[in-house]
């Protein structure tokens, strides 16, 4: 059958077909390998509308375009630097935007081992400073990775943290931190949450909507 370019047929053993729609504007059709050209018609008919929502919702976002010798750090590109005789595992220059090290950052493992420990030092300082200038009270903090939510507050007041916030602007990260505070106190996102968040960050739509727009970036 003919599809669009964008439209991929993946036939699976699976009960049902569904439908996905990915960032990469690809809209994948998983049917079993009974399911026909007809049924697969109908589906795509039906779904045209929830199609069209998806895909032009992937298609507002933007990435944030890394060379090869770039790193991202606090929402801004830093030119990476190897060397294996240099003296420091790393260092960072946040004036010139340069970060040198001894170790590969650019392999996958040793890079997220290098951020997330950046990110532990950074947003436990930050979310200290910002409990305490704001005066609220948590209980434990832990940088995690979660494919969903940036931050999470549990009823215990225990806040999580996503690791890969450490690539977003400070003023974003700020704001995440300060979202999960504000659960110490009100814990659904009701009126009167977003009215304590106006009061205490009177900008944070702005972060809103850098997420929106790059966090898929991250």
């Amino acid at each position: 059958m003919e599809l669009p370019d964008n439209y991929i047929l993946i036939r699976k053993e699976v009960k049902h077909a569904r439908l996905r729609v990915s960032e990469d504007g690809k809209v994948r059709i998983i049917a079993p390998p009974d399911f026909s050209e007809d049924d697969i018609n109908s589906m795509l008919k039906k779904k045209n509308r929830w199609i069209d929502k998806n895909l032009k919702y992937f298609d507002g976002k933007s990435s944030i375009e890394l060379k090869r010798n770039q790193l991202l750090l606090f929402g801004n590109r830093y030119a990476y630097f190897y060397d294996t005789t240099y003296s420091q595992k790393v260092t960072v220059d946040h004036e010139h935007k340069t970060i040198n090290s001894k170790r590969d950052l650019l392999d996958p493992k040793v890079q997220e081992k290098w951020y997330r420990k950046v990110a532990k030092k950074h947003l436990t300082i930050r979310t200290n400073q910002l409990a305490e200038n704001l005066n609220f009270k948590h209980n434990k903090l832990f940088i995690r990775e979660s494919r969903t939510k940036w931050g999470n507050c549990s009823r215990e007041k225990n806040i999580s943290l996503n690791w890969k916030l450490i690539k977003a602007p400070e003023y974003v990260i700020d704001y995440i931190i300060i979202h999960e505070l504000m659960h110490t106190v009100v814990m659904n996102h009701t009126h009167k949450f977003w009215t304590l968040m106006k009061s205490y960050y009177p900008n944070y739509k702005e972060s809103i909507k850098w997420l929106e727009k790059y966090g898929n970036s991250l």
